[in-house]
């Protein structure tokens, strides 16, 4: 998400890091924009994971798998099926002003989903490592199950074992 270091998920109402510019000036530029409208909502989105994704069946991290380069350390992350991205974004036209996390319902460490991946895509598993910067924490979906979002999927657990080729 590219929020300020911390132990819990992150939520909305933090910031974008603005030590980190490189990777969330645009998002952040993008956010005050949005603000300076009468009527916005910025979605959030975690890991995109489904059909056409970095994560899907002959994606990016199938490359990176086969090539040892992906890491299953301690850096949390959380994701979102692209259907499910797709509901919130239908969903969105009707919630008020704001920024909204849109991810399932259970950020993990890459040494948990980076296996299951690796399952997923019938690859071995790379070994495991233990470095995680604070701002790798994941992030919080309080806010969007509160305005009545509700993942079809809602955890990668689920969601990873289903990509198929």
């Amino acid at each position: 998400m590219g929020v300020r270091a911390g132990a819990a998920p992150a939520t909305e109402d933090e910031p974008l890091d603005a030590s980190r510019e490189g990777l969330v000036g645009p998002a952040r530029a993008l956010e005050e924009a949005a603000a300076s409208m009468e009527r916005h909502v910025v979605l959030r989105y975690g890991l995109l994971y489904g059909p056409g994704t970095w994560y899907s069946p002959g994606g990016w991290a199938e490359g990176e798998l086969r090539e040892g380069r992906l890491a299953a350390g301690a850096a949390v992350s959380s994701f979102v099926h692209v259907v499910d991205a797709a509901r919130a974004a239908l969903l969105a036209l009707d919630w008020p002003d704001g920024v909204v996390n849109v991810v399932d319902d259970e950020p993990a460490a890459a040494w948990e989903w980076v296996p299951a991946l690796a399952a997923a895509l019938d690859l071995p598993a790379p070994p495991l490592t233990v470095e995680r910067e604070g701002w790798e924490r994941g992030a919080s979906n309080a806010k969007a199950r509160a305005l009545g979002w509700r993942p079809a999927h809602p955890s990668w657990r689920i969601g990873f074992p289903g990509l198929t080729r």
